[in-house]
């Protein structure tokens, strides 16, 4: 069963502690959390949440692009460390990702824009077949952010 936002948010919290002992006990349950299904989209959220503390928020894309990272890519040489990211939880970040990535702040932005590039990789084109529509949609945007985030990720 995967984590709450709340106890994400404090467990992201911890991981930015100076207490050495409190910072290790937060990376390992979010290291063990990484394994379990729907983790990857309570995760999504806390990025996606403007009202999430700053530093917080920025932990938690950092977490998610570490997490399409590790992963995404089930053939990777150097493996998984076990974690599997469903069908399900593929589908709804592809869903929901350009759209974050283009509303997100700046260092946010910039998470999200590797982790499209990092499922790009693995899924574009053939899984991955509106991404090139999507981005393109974006370039209407009357947001200078949403066009500079578009370019970067492009």
């Amino acid at each position: 069963m995967s984590m709450s936002e709340d106890h994400l948010k404090s467990v992201l919290a911890q991981t930015l502690t100076p207490n050495a002992d409190q910072r290790k006990a937060a990376e390992k349950q979010l290291a063990d959390s990484q394994k379990i299904e729907g983790f990857p989209l309570v995760l999504l959220r806390l990025v996606a949440a403007d009202t999430t503390e700053p530093a917080v928020r920025q932990a938690a894309a950092v977490s998610f692009k570490n997490l399409v990272k590790k992963g995404w890519d089930e053939h990777h040489e150097d493996g998984t460390d076990g974690i599997v990211i469903s069908p399900k939880d593929r589908d709804l970040i592809k869903t929901h990702l350009v759209e974050l990535m283009c509303t997100a702040p700046p260092q946010i932005q910039a998470q999200c824009s590797e982790a499209i590039s990092l499922v790009a990789k693995v899924d574009f084109p053939k899984n991955w077949q509106n991404l090139l529509p999507e981005l393109i949609g974006k370039f209407n945007s009357p947001d200078p952010n949403v066009v500079c985030g578009v370019l970067a990720t492009a």
